[in-house]
């Protein structure tokens, strides 16, 4: 990132009514000391798209503003390969731009690029704002978590947060659940995607509209088929948008695993699932969840079997 960007939010924060103070640490142990001490006063920035918004409309009123792209090294995108686990891994400064351009991302995550690609339109709407989203500030944000996280749970993704004592690795459903139980005053410093397997695997993303006050849906699919291309040996329904964060179908798996494709069994599961997750079976929201389900899970199928996927 150029000086140039540290320079004009520095300046920004100087010129406007905020009344914070401005942190740039060096490192991320230093971050991590500055979080520990301010606590509650303190909020990180990284891209900035939502915090500053909603500092300028006096929603939030830091004391203190900790600058996690003064940091070096925290806006990569890379292959992993540690104790036999090969993957992927992201630093959390690294933009959903720079994710949706990547193309080890588009190799082996692709699923998180349609996630990123089809995100709520009113969201960084502003051009500064489409570049300078970044992933770890999006996991923080209801509202665009609810894009991108079902697609990292999907692919059984991992973060890494890093405090005063040390660091630790959760999975995206810990991550998420920590930050809406209390505060945490830790730093996200990556999320690694380990390696896909290559066949039979179909992973997609499909997202409904908002209508009114209606919120757009998300869905996130991933499914293995055994060898045959006859029955479902796994499937993964994770379901964004309806609350605060995404949520994991149990009921529409449990319906289709172990099971031949069969377009019955694919609506049942869907119907399952929505269900499951709204609440009521007769709810506009349900049935539109429900058809993003089915939507999602036949797309699936279609990815993991290609053209053997005709006629089932």
């Amino acid at each position: 990132m150029s000086s140039g960007y540290f320079q004009d939010l520095a300046s920004f924060i100087e010129c406007s009514s905020f009344t914070c103070e401005y942190l740039e640490p060096d490192s991320l142990k230093e971050a991590c000391s500055m979080f520990a001490e301010h606590k509650e006063k303190a909020k990180l920035i990284s891209g900035g798209t939502q915090l500053i918004p909603l500092m300028k409309e006096g929603k939030i009123t830091p004391e203190y503003l900790i600058n996690l792209k003064s940091i070096p090294n925290l806006h990569y995108i890379e292959p992993y390969n540690d104790f036999a686990e090969e993957g992927v891994k992201i630093g959390s400064c690294a933009t959903l731009f720079d994710l949706s351009s990547s193309q080890i991302i588009n190799e082996k995550a692709g699923v998180l690029v349609e996630a990123i690609n089809r995100r709520e339109h009113r969201v960084n709407k502003a051009r500064w704002g489409y570049y300078m989203a970044t992933i770890g500030g999006c996991l923080f944000s209801p509202e665009r978590a609810s894009d991108i996280a079902p697609a990292l749970m999907v692919l059984d993704a991992k973060a890494v947060r890093q405090g005063v004592q040390g660091w630790e690795t959760m999975s995206i459903e810990d991550l998420l659940a920590a930050g809406k139980d209390g505060a945490i005053y830790e730093v996200l410093t990556e999320i690694r995607i380990p390696k896909q397997q290559e066949s039979e695997v179909g992973l997609t993303y499909e997202k409904s509209a908002g209508t009114g006050d209606q919120p757009s849906i998300g869905v996130a699919v991933f499914l293995r088929l055994d060898l045959k291309h006859v029955d479902i040996e796994d499937i993964r329904i994770v379901v964004g948008g309806i609350g605060d964060v995404p949520i994991e179908s149990m009921e529409g798996p449990a319906i289709m695993k172990g099971n031949p494709i069969d377009d019955h069994l694919i609506i049942d599961a869907a119907d399952a699932a929505a269900t499951e997750i709204c609440g009521s079976p007769d709810s506009e929201v349900t049935e539109r969840t429900r058809e993003v389900i089915e939507e999602a899970i036949r797309h699936a199928i279609d990815r993991s079997i290609g053209d053997f996927a005709l006629g089932y």
